[in-house]
């Protein structure tokens, strides 16, 4: 069985329309504090997070991970690199012997998104694919 964890936060909704292009049960990583709606400073919040790896809260999921055998982890780009919602998932529920597919939503610079993942992926998991839209395009 597949499971789609995504994280989408802009108002374009991008990784959440990504999500849906996908097969499985889907499943959204929340913030358990309100969210920022302005869009720069968004991104500079958001993005101050990302750099300095600061911890944020999410709420919890209802995911028994037992049950998937390939799992699809949809986010939004931040600074370049995976953002702190999913971090936070990664280490709240980790994966183990999974099929992952790693895919970003961006406007530009994810040089370093999929390295990103490195140190939140048990090595038993097997990355199947890393893609990347950058304006909602598939790269």
């Amino acid at each position: 069985m597949k499971a789609i964890i995504y994280h989408s936060l802009s108002k374009r909704k991008r990784s959440f329309a990504i999500a849906n292009q996908f097969e499985g049960d889907k499943f959204e990583i929340k913030s358990t504090k309100k969210t920022i709606k302005w869009t720069p400073l968004q991104m500079f919040f958001y993005g101050y997070l990302t750099t300095t790896n600061k911890k944020v809260d999410i709420q919890d999921i209802d995911i028994d991970l037992t049950k998937y055998d390939e799992i699809y982890l949809v986010s939004p780009v931040w600074a370049g690199r995976i953002n702190p919602f999913m971090k936070e998932f990664l280490k709240r529920y980790p994966l183990e012997k999974k099929k992952i597919h790693i895919i970003g939503s961006c406007d530009g610079g994810y040089s370093k998104y999929f390295d990103s993942f490195e140190k939140c992926l048990d090595e038993s998991n097997e990355i199947v694919e890393e893609l990347i839209y950058v304006k909602g395009v598939k790269e």
